[in-house]
């Protein structure tokens, strides 16, 4: 997580969603599945779409068929964000064929095994940021410019490098360090080193919490080790 997947679909989403006769962007899907239950997301995909509020679903079986029946004729823009089951994808978005000509279904996922069999146009696999690339990013949160002031230089490259290069990442500690002093920077960066800032912490679990049983020991393995 963190590498902006959400933040680049969210992007696309705002600057095409007119073109469509109706359009979601459903947020953190994965969260949303446990605390709402798969139903009530079929019901917020036909609520946004349709702009109402008239009707309610029963069961994931009518679901499908509501989406398949109000939504086979209409052109329109879906974005089903951070999903982790395949059985999301089957009872929210399963075939094109549910959807008018012209529908846009964009999906993003930290696992690329979910869209295999899936009638796909396009993967695209988001990637880390460059050198230059992130420190204009971090530079843009921490002082409003493209480059650390001089003084800064070598406390901002140590931090970027302690980012991994993840665009979240770099927003959250360029917000966090912003309008301090080098000795604040050098003293806060002491403290991230040691226990990792919160927002990060979360950001990092939130990846470890997407990996199967078995990679999870694994990595829990190495870390003890």
């Amino acid at each position: 997580g963190g590498v902006g997947k959400t933040t680049l679909a969210k992007a696309i989403y705002n600057r095409i969603f007119l073109q469509f006769g109706g359009s979601c962007f459903l947020s953190d899907v994965r969260s949303k599945v446990k605390e709402l239950g798969l139903v009530k997301l079929q019901e917020k995909l036909l609520h946004q779409i349709l702009k109402t509020k008239e009707f309610e679903v029963d069961s994931v079986a009518e679901g499908v068929n509501l989406i398949k029946a109000r939504l086979g004729s209409q052109k329109v823009l879906i974005v089903l964000d951070d999903v982790d089951h395949r059985s999301l994808l089957e009872s929210l978005t399963r075939e094109r064929s549910w959807f008018g000509s012209g529908s846009v279904i964009t999906i993003t996922t930290r696992g690329e095994h979910l869209l295999y069999g899936l009638t796909t146009s396009e993967i695209y696999r988001a990637k880390l940021l460059n050198d230059n690339e992130a420190q204009q990013l971090f530079s843009c949160y921490a002082f409003n410019s493209l480059s650390p002031p001089q003084e800064y230089v070598e406390l901002a490259q140590d931090i970027i490098k302690y980012s991994g290069g993840l665009p979240l990442a770099l927003v959250i500690l360029g917000s966090h360090l912003q309008g301090r002093s080098v000795e604040e920077w050098s003293y806060e960066f002491k403290k991230l080193r040691a226990i990792p800032h919160c927002d990060i912490q979360k950001i990092l679990w939130t990846s470890f919490d997407g990996l199967d049983d078995n990679t999870q020991s694994v990595f829990l393995d190495i870390a003890c080790f």
